[in-house]
């Protein structure tokens, strides 16, 4: 047995061989099957460790960066070539357990995440992906997206103490990410209004999330607001405005908050989000767009946010590099 784990984990061959064949097992067996009485005890449905494993191979196997010496010649390209087609069959394989609805979409955040990253070589199998998604659920694939760029966003922070320039590079793909994410909602509002709203309604209660009650200092969030202003252009003004509409939510919100200075420079993605909604409206709303100057109310943590976040995808048909495929660019 232990011979036989360090040949498989020392053969990447047979690990992605293995790995596809589980994918297309599971879609065999789905639970789709269950329309027929006579086939209905054959069902297989992965538990959450299992789908954990297999998502998190794609993240390794697909996504991790190359080692540098791995490619130096130019001889090499046909090999890079046919290293490339087999991780996007990987990819693939992965995309149809989520147009199956196999797994939980809200496990393929981290795949939504490299959208921008990826694109050259994988942006058409994670907008397809991000296609069926959509067609399944649109409020859950819009919730895994933002759950997607929660995900960068603590990312990006960690890698710097704590602290988010918001002229980086890196700052600015994860805005562009999210501006791609609300265009591929679609140009019917009405059909995705409430995932839009949603989408505006958690990242909200995200941005202001503390650990503690106000302690005079901006939550650790605050800066997300920023990527929230990216995608205001998609919400329809009566959900903007009124007693039930996001501005009305927000200042909801932001009564645990207390008095909010208004120079501060740290509360700025708050404004910068605020002139988004109502700038964004075609009739002004004038009530709304007074200064965030409240009186202090007695502070209570932040509520716990709970999400539950989740057409055939054909392997056959390749885009490779030089080669066509049917994928929507």
């Amino acid at each position: 047995k232990q011979w036989y784990q360090r040949r498989v984990r020392g053969a990447p061959n047979v690990q992605k061989e293995a790995f596809i064949t589980v994918c297309d097992m599971l879609i065999i067996f789905a639970p789709q099957l269950k329309q027929n009485p006579t086939y209905s005890s054959l069902i297989v449905v992965p538990d959450k460790s299992v789908q954990i494993r297999l998502r998190d191979y794609v993240i390794t196997t697909v996504f991790a960066e190359e080692e540098p010496q791995q490619f130096q010649d130019d001889e090499d390209e046909e090999a890079k070539t046919e290293v490339l087609i087999e991780k996007r069959r990987v990819l693939a394989s992965f995309g149809k357990l989520i147009a199956y609805n196999i797994i939980e979409m809200r496990l393929a955040a981290s795949i939504f995440a490299q959208y921008v990253k990826s694109y050259q070589d994988y942006g058409d199998i994670v907008k397809h992906i991000m296609s069926k998604a959509r067609e399944l659920n649109r409020t859950k694939c819009m919730r895994t997206q933002l759950l997607s760029l929660e995900q960068l966003f603590e990312e990006l922070r960690d890698q710097n103490e704590g602290r988010i320039d918001r002229s980086s590079e890196e700052w600015t793909k994860i805005k562009d990410l999210a501006h791609r994410f609300a265009l591929m909602a679609g140009v019917d509002n009405y059909k995705s209004r409430q995932a839009v709203v949603t989408f505006h309604r958690e990242g909200i209660i995200y941005c202001l999330l503390r650990n503690g009650p106000p302690d005079g200092n901006p939550p650790s969030n605050i800066v997300f607001f920023d990527i929230l202003a990216e995608t205001t252009f998609k919400l329809m003004d009566i959900d903007k405005k009124g007693p039930k509409g996001l501005l009305a939510f927000l200042e909801e919100q932001l009564m645990r908050e207390g008095e909010i200075p208004e120079d501060e420079i740290e509360w700025g993605p708050l404004r910068t989000y605020k002139t988004a909604l109502v700038g964004s409206m075609q009739e002004p709303y004038a009530y709304y767009a007074q200064p965030m100057k409240r009186k202090m109310m007695g502070a209570s943590p932040m509520p716990d946010v709970k999400r539950s976040r989740d057409a055939d995808y054909m392997v056959d048909n390749w885009q490779t590099p030089g080669g066509s495929g049917n994928y929507v660019q």
